[in-house]
């Protein structure tokens, strides 16, 4: 299993689903108040808001459990003026940050949608450059062509997107609550994003297509998020049982799409 780097594997994933999950979030909150309809009750807001913090903080955590001493993590920032791994590292102690006055912000202050949006959205703004921060390590290493392309920064921000998008959709579906327009378009947006990036990495020649990790990535991953699409935009009820399934397929999807990225090149070694 060491070719699948599982602690990247969660660290990218679930910090990127975070990120993506306070994007989707902010825009909601934003759409509600300018159409005066109906929401997430306040105290929904407030939980939903420290899940998706709890998920960004345990990706961030994860990240520790590569390194060979976790003790020794804060030299990490030393070699910023030339290392993109530097330069990710403050990325994400900075989005940790701002995560942390916009929970607080939610929870103290559920009512300001203002500031919360905009604590929101700067966290969006810092975790994308920490998104393509991680990005840029790999796509930086010209000897290996699956990481070495535009499609790996496509992937990253595929991730969150879709993931950040399908949690919330199937929130408000589960809470009986109308899913606007905004959030079915990112879960769209999304899928084109994560089939973008498939379709750009399987064309090149090293990338091989065989194998049952990439068909659970599309069945789980693209074929139940087009069907949420599909259900959502129709006005599909769901059962709390059926959108945690289908919660959970999606993840799994972006999971294993994620180790297939991490294997395609750490099974060759060495990497240098």
């Amino acid at each position: 299993m060491d070719q699948y780097e599982l602690p990247l594997v969660f660290f990218t994933v679930l910090s990127q689903w975070g990120i993506g999950g306070v994007l989707a979030l902010t825009l909601y909150r934003l759409s509600t108040v300018q159409s005066d309809k109906a929401g997430l009750s306040l105290q929904q807001f407030k939980t939903l808001a420290l899940a998706l913090w709890l998920i960004e903080v345990l990706g961030s955590s994860l990240s520790l459990a590569h390194l060979g001493s976790p003790a020794g993590a804060y030299r990490a920032i030393l070699g910023i003026n030339h290392s993109w791994l530097s330069r990710e590292a403050v990325a994400f102690v900075l989005l940790n940050g701002c995560m942390l006055l916009w929970l607080l912000t939610c929870w103290r202050r559920p009512q300001q949608t203002a500031l919360i949006s905009v604590l929101g959205l700067l966290s969006v703004v810092v975790g994308t450059g920490a998104i393509l921060a991680s990005a840029q390590i790999y796509s930086q290493m010209v000897g290996h062509s699956l990481w070495h392309a535009p499609f790996t920064q496509l992937a990253f921000l595929g991730t969150p997107v879709l993931l950040g998008f399908t949690t919330l959709g199937i929130v408000l579906n589960v809470c009986g609550l109308v899913v606007p327009r905004i959030i079915r378009y990112g879960i769209l947006l999304g899928i084109l994003l994560v089939i973008g990036a498939l379709i750009g990495r399987y064309q090149i020649a090293e990338a091989s297509a065989a194998g049952l990790l990439l068909w659970w990535q599309l069945c789980a991953g693209i074929l139940v998020s087009a069907a949420l699409f599909t259900l959502l935009r129709s006005g599909t009820r769901f059962s709390p049982a059926v959108g945690l399934l289908a919660g959970i397929a999606v993840v799994s999807g972006e999971l294993v799409g994620r180790m297939l990225f991490y294997s395609s090149v750490m099974g060759q070694l060495p990497l240098f």
